[in-house]
């Protein structure tokens, strides 16, 4: 579907994905659209860099002098941006955004 992960590893992920995203919706899915398959993409891909500790590194290389930067970030940062994302893209009725509702 155009995510990172190899196709072995897609059953797992998508019903990794699947769980997560009924925990956020607190079971409130009912008929998948394009959006919801958006967000099980995103939900696959985050997992995918967590289990393989992906972190944004860029380097850089002038006369011999090499540079690199690393970011990496953590399993609840990458998981909560895209608890974000997941937010944005579905109505508000699927997601709780309050507290103690």
């Amino acid at each position: 579907l155009g995510g990172k992960a190899d196709a072995s590893a897609f059953p797992r992920l998508s019903r990794l994905a699947q769980k997560k995203l009924d925990y956020w919706t607190q079971n409130r899915i009912k008929e998948p659209d394009e959006d919801i398959q958006l967000c099980m993409m995103l939900i696959m891909d985050a997992l995918w860099k967590v289990e393989n500790g992906e972190s944004n590194i860029a380097s850089t290389s002038n006369d011999g002098l090499s540079i690199s930067y690393a970011s990496a970030r953590t399993e609840e940062q990458i998981m909560g941006s895209v608890y974000d994302q997941v937010v944005e893209i579905l109505p508000v009725e699927l997601v709780n955004l309050g507290v103690g509702s």
